[in-house]
């Protein structure tokens, strides 16, 4: 057999297998064909015959469900009953078609007599259905009719189980005769098979070993590792080709390995000439790549735990994305002052064997956040400066309305459209001070029992004459009816906030159209949908529109509705500071945008500290 290849080496030790086992197929095929032929018809006769007393029983039940319906609901329960005793008299018959042989019959005729004589009882008793004793005369004389029968049916499936456990005892001595006889051919197979695996373990493993050896050897490096052909089968090419493809790689190593460097070299200068901490991770959480200033940051710095959870998802290829937020920044002490860092994480994608990494990218935001605190400290500056001079210009208006009556009718329209901007402008700066008490920390809540339904009435009512101008109609929808929604909540700041939210979508909803104001139970929260018929919010902006100073209009070409930007934060501050939650979420219909609030139902409010 040296002679042969490594082919004609396996087909001979192949057929030398198979015609070991061949005789033995063939005797125990017979033999297990007989066992399995009357095996599988017994199964099968028995699985038909269990599955007949099971629907005739369930059947059997369903009919008793119906009598005792037709008792309560004459007329539907008659109904019921009539369509039930079909399906019991088709199982019955099919069971009956079931059990063919002489010795069932009588098993079958006494079911029969059963299920007669329990239907003949039913209807006794539904001809006495409005006597007083009917429920008793039930328990009495005709459930007990229907337990007998139920009974009669499972006797059957009992008997049936007893002769197949009988084909089972017989099948189990055929089998076992079989076996001693496979057992014999076994242990010749068993022989051969060892006497032919230590020939091939020889020849074919021995070989095939040693270029597992020289592989793991490439693969730590050592190119100069060969191993030896020893036949001119098969495996001796192989072992050829190895030693060849080991000599391409020792030459291709030597030729590149400068250029390996070079780009080494080239990707940390690039990392070490960018002006923010740079880290490059891998899979588990290895840093492979860092400049200067990461190292330097990382020095003082502790991520936060949302910063890591973020990172540890983003290696295992989920999407993620880190808030944008400048009050989030984190400060960290870089030489001898203080720098303040805003992380973020970007995929790497295309990395072999399926793995993935990320840059994580601390930018410096120290001046941003400078500017942004500076912003802040003039919009407080700028609210509590306007306040007075709006108080003295707002009672002077109002005083001058209360004497519109000897002004002329431009004039006594002059005084109501000033004062109307007056309140506007009162009611930004209120918006501007809220929004410095918020990023104090200083908001706080006079909580009170309310009324959902009652706060949204006085809310529509106060921006209705808004919306009568534009034509547009304010709906409201209480799923509850006119049931009261308690909860415990600051009517003032929860006015701000479903005002806020109304104006809004009376500045995007078209005249003519309706906004909704939908108030419902969910989940021991109450929840207030309002959906408008404006152009929506992109899918990519409804977390954002949340965000201080964010507005759509921004990036909507064509747009010529304007705002401070702080209304929506403002009112996701309130809600979250009342437990609640606040989401834009898309509309069923697919237009317009849809704002949704849940508030905690009857639940105390804790003021909000800083």
């Amino acid at each position: 057999m040296k002679a042969l290849g490594l082919g004609g080496r396996f087909l001979v030790a192949g057929v030398l297998l198979v015609a070991t086992s061949a005789a033995s197929s063939a005797w125990s095929a017979l033999a297990f064909r007989r066992v399995s032929l009357v095996v599988d018809s017994t199964v099968r006769a028995s699985e038909q015959t269990v599955a007949a007393t099971g629907t005739l029983a369930s059947d059997l039940e369903r009919e008793d469900d119906a009598l005792l319906l037709t008792l309560a609901d004459a007329v539907r329960g008659r109904r019921e009953l009539r369509e039930r005793r079909v399906l019991v008299e088709r199982s019955l018959s099919r069971l009956e078609a079931l059990l063919d042989r002489p010795e069932d019959h009588a098993k079958t005729a006494a079911l029969r007599l059963d299920v007669q004589a329990y239907h003949e009882a039913g209807d006794a008793l539904l001809a006495h259905a409005h006597d007083a004793d009917t429920r008793i005369r039930y328990h009495e004389e005709v459930n007990p009719l229907l337990r007998h029968a139920v009974s009669d049916a499972a006797r059957i499936r009992e008997d049936d189980f007893r002769s197949t456990q009988n084909v089972a005892a017989w099948a189990r001595d055929q089998a076992s005769q079989a076996t001693q006889v496979l057992a014999v051919v076994f242990s010749a197979a068993l022989l051969l098979s060892i006497l032919v695996a230590l020939y091939l373990a020889r020849v074919v493993l021995l070989p095939i070993g040693e270029l597992s050896r020289g592989v793991d050897a490439i693969r730590r490096g050592d190119f100069s590792r060969r191993v030896q052909a020893r036949h001119g089968d098969e495996l001796g090419q192989l072992a050829e080709g190895f030693n060849r493809m080991a000599d391409d790689l020792e030459e291709f190593r030597r030729a590149n390995i400068g250029e390996v460097i070079a780009a080494k070299e080239t990707l940390e200068a690039t990392l070490a000439a960018l002006p923010d901490a740079v880290l490059v991770v891998e899979s588990g959480g290895n840093v492979s790549s860092a400049n200067a200033r990461a190292t330097e940051v990382m020095r003082h710095l502790t991520l936060p735990e949302g910063v890591r959870a973020a990172l540890d998802a983003s290696l295992r290829g989920e999407v993620v994305s880190l808030p944008l937020d400048l009050s989030r920044a984190l400060v960290v002490r870089v030489g001898e002052e203080h720098r303040r860092v805003l992380p973020r994480i970007v995929p790497i994608e295309g990395l072999p064997n399926d793995r993935h990494g990320a840059v994580l990218l601390l930018s410096d935001v120290t001046e941003l956040a400078r500017l942004d605190e500076l912003r802040l400290e003039l919009v407080a500056v700028a609210s509590h400066e306007l306040r007075t001079p709006l108080t003295t210009l707002r009672m002077t208006l109002l005083m001058l309305e209360e004497r519109a009556g000897r002004l002329d009718a431009t004039n006594r329209e002059l005084v109501s459209t000033a004062l109307m901007g007056v309140e506007q402008l009162a009611g930004t700066v209120a918006e501007f001070l809220d929004l410095t008490r918020i990023e104090a920390g200083e908001l706080r809540l006079q909580s009170e029992q309310l009324d959902l339904g009652l706060v949204l009435r006085q809310t529509i009512a106060i921006v209705q004459t808004r919306a009568d101008e534009s034509n547009i109609a304010i709906r409201l929808h209480v799923k509850d009816g006119s049931a009261p929604l308690p909860f415990h909540g600051d009517l003032a700041r929860l006015t701000v906030v479903f005002s806020n939210i109304l104006q809004n979508a009376l500045k995007y909803t078209p005249s003519g159209a309706a906004i909704d104001v939908t108030v419902e139970r969910s989940s021991e929260k109450l929840r207030v949908t309002i959906s408008d018929r404006g152009p929506g919010v992109p899918e990519e902006f409804r977390e954002r529109i949340f965000d201080k100073f964010f507005r759509v209009e921004h990036y909507r070409i064509g747009s010529d509705v304007h705002g401070s930007g702080i209304g929506l934060y403002i009112a996701r501050e309130i809600i979250h500071a009342h437990g609640g939650s606040i989401a834009c979420e898309p509309a069923s219909d697919g237009t317009g945008a849809c704002i949704v609030v849940a508030l905690p139902e009857s639940a105390t409010t804790t003021p909000r500290e800083g």
